[in-house]
């Protein structure tokens, strides 16, 4: 399959749906020894996580985050 395509059809799921495939993909890359969160960040990262997972998460697309980041700023 096409990358493109791949994402083209992903954006096209639920943010949920998406979060947990980006979870699952991130999970296969091998990182390199030297990139280390901080505690602090593994932290919030699972707070998030467990966000999306339990349906308590509000998930903004991206289209209207960044439009209202935009608005902000005018």
């Amino acid at each position: 399959m096409n990358p493109n395509r791949l994402i083209d059809e992903a954006m096209q799921l639920q943010p949920s749906i998406r979060a947990f495939i980006a979870e699952v993909i991130l999970d296969t890359l091998d990182c390199e020894d030297n990139f280390l969160v901080s505690s602090a960040w593994q932290v919030e990262i699972q707070r998030r996580c467990a966000a999306i997972d339990t349906g308590t998460a509000r998930l903004v697309d991206n289209e209207s985050a960044f439009r209202s980041l935009r608005d902000s700023l005018v």
